[in-house]
């Protein structure tokens, strides 16, 4: 878990900025949107397109050396992550599972479209929203400054 309500939103920047320069592969569409919410501005791939699961990823990763895998955090996600994380490395490119260690580590959320509403919890629970100056993630998840 984060120590602070900054730490927390500086990983999210991180990662933010991190996906200016390299794709995230995620399960579903609403993870993209839960991204999205966040600012974040770069590729985001949903790995359900009605193709299978090698094929979807040769085609996401044709133009790029490394993939941040960013699947949800349940048995079905971990098993993704393991089998995308195989796949890409299987083409010679980089499965950036940095990101998702760390995510899960907090312990906010179970999905990654949940991530802009426990972004949000912990900023009202920390009393910071009016404090905050990350623009891009409080106008994303609707938090008033």
């Amino acid at each position: 878990m984060p120590q602070t309500v900054e730490e927390l939103i500086e990983f999210i920047d991180l990662l933010a900025e991190k996906n200016e320069e390299v794709p995230i592969i995620v399960e579903g569409r609403n993870d993209v949107y839960g991204l999205r919410s966040l600012g974040f501005r770069g590729e985001i791939h949903s790995l359900n397109h009605g193709k299978s699961l090698l094929q979807r990823v040769e085609e996401i990763s044709a133009d790029s050396k490394e993939m941040i895998v960013l699947p949800d955090f349940d048995r079905k996600g971990v098993a993704l992550k393991d089998t995308v994380k195989r796949y890409v490395e299987g083409m010679g490119k980089t499965a950036n599972i940095y990101y998702w260690n760390r995510i899960r580590s907090f312990r906010l959320v179970a999905c990654i479209e949940d991530l802009p509403k426990a972004v949000e919890r912990c900023i009202i629970s920390s009393g910071m929203g009016k404090t905050i100056k990350r623009h891009t993630i409080l106008q994303g998840i609707g938090i008033k400054h």
